[in-house]
């Protein structure tokens, strides 16, 4: 799945799903696209494991401030 994909699901920006997957706390591999540029294929598996896991602080995974 893609960041974008893993982002939905996770309920974050894919922004920060890339960063997650740099990091090392989301474990994907990176793939070569066709345009020469790369990509993080993220498995089903490892998107729900991160987003089953409690957080130890910060804003809730996927509610934004204006809904409180």
């Amino acid at each position: 799945m893609t960041p974008r994909e893993a982002a939905k699901l996770i309920g974050c920006s894919a922004r920060q799903v890339r960063a997650l997957c740099h990091t090392g706390k989301i474990k994907a591999t990176k793939v070569k696209t066709p345009g020469g540029q790369f990509c993080y294929d993220i498995p089903i598996a490892e998107a729900r494991r991160y987003r089953d896991k409690p957080q130890k602080w910060g804003w809730p995974r996927g509610q934004s401030y204006e809904l409180v």
